[in-house]
């Protein structure tokens, strides 16, 4: 018969099948106190002596790239809202058409010609300082284009009286100059002036559609080809009025040379004014489409990291 397994152990109780209480079991160790419970945490569990003191959490590396993306985005955003308010400024500025280049300036005050205003007329105020070149030698050009319609007027009056002129070139003259002056200003300089202004597209191609024919009149007065009458003082007529010999003929000769010379330097003028026109207007379209490039990734930011 089989002896009892606890028959040796002293500290084994006398019934041989019930617990062993021969030292402390494991239920007995929750109430044991090691004198460590002063690094028990929150949650109940040993945290080790000491196991928190002078411990720095390090960063996560993707954590700090993902920081410092963060940073750079708002940075960039915050620049390109700063362009494009300056833009919108800009614009502002532009297109209200109740300030000049200058500022303060009232630009709906109008003050041209002296004589009886009738529009608003001041490229010192009004037209940006980059742009007063142009605008004043288009402006230079129409004034050459004034003198030679009054002074094409005037000798083809006087011819009128002291030779066998027709009235008809006469007439008709008085027609050319009575509409050309101011359809010359306000189709032809007038836009260039506004479009210098605003940055109006309308503006700038109603221009260049006038200009490419200023310098078509221009030639035609200055050569006078007779083929519609000779109500132009041009070069033919310089020609025939030299071939007379006799002094009014000289005199009438000079005359038309003085007029050819206006026309040929106010269609030179025009030319090249249409030339820096249309660079300008290149340079504008050229600026504004890459404001819009850089202003566009301003609301395409992403902002996952």
């Amino acid at each position: 018969m089989l002896g009892n397994p606890n028959a040796d152990n002293p500290f084994a109780t006398s019934d041989p099948f019930g617990p062993s209480r021969a030292g402390p079991v494991a239920d007995d160790f929750d109430n044991v106190d090691f004198g460590n419970n002063n690094h028990q945490n929150a949650s109940g569990l040993y945290s080790g002596p000491d196991s928190t003191e002078g411990f720095v959490p390090a960063v996560a590396p993707k954590k700090a790239k993902a920081n410092r993306t963060t940073k750079d985005l708002e940075k960039r955003e915050k620049e390109l809202d700063k362009r494009e308010k300056a833009l919108a400024a800009r614009e502002a500025k532009l297109a209200t058409s109740g300030r000049g280049a200058a500022g303060g300036t009232d630009i709906s005050r109008k003050n041209w010609p002296r004589c009886r205003p009738t529009v608003r007329h001041h490229i010192g105020e009004d037209v940006p300082p980059n742009r007063q070149r142009l605008v004043r030698l288009g402006y230079f050009a129409w004034l050459l284009m004034f003198v030679g319609f009054c002074w094409n007027w005037i000798v083809v009056l006087i011819m009128f009286c002291a030779t066998h002129k027709k009235l008809s070139d006469w007439l008709f003259a008085s027609l050319i100059c009575g509409f050309g002056l101011p359809l010359s200003f306000f189709l032809w300089y007038f836009n260039l002036y506004k479009g210098a202004i605003r940055d109006s597209s309308f503006r700038w191609w109603w221009y260049f559609l006038w200009a490419a024919l200023q310098p078509i009149l221009c030639g035609w007065i200055a050569i006078a080809p007779p083929v519609v009458g000779n109500w132009c003082a041009g070069g033919f007529t310089m020609i025939n009025q030299f071939r007379d010999g006799h002094g009014a003929g000289y005199t009438f000769g000079i005359f038309c040379a003085i007029n050819l010379a206006i026309w040929a330097l106010a269609g030179f003028c025009g030319v090249s004014a249409t030339s820096l026109a249309m660079k300008t207007f290149r340079g504008t379209q050229q600026n504004l489409g890459g404001d819009v490039q850089m202003a566009a990734p301003a609301r395409q930011i992403p902002y996952e990291v």
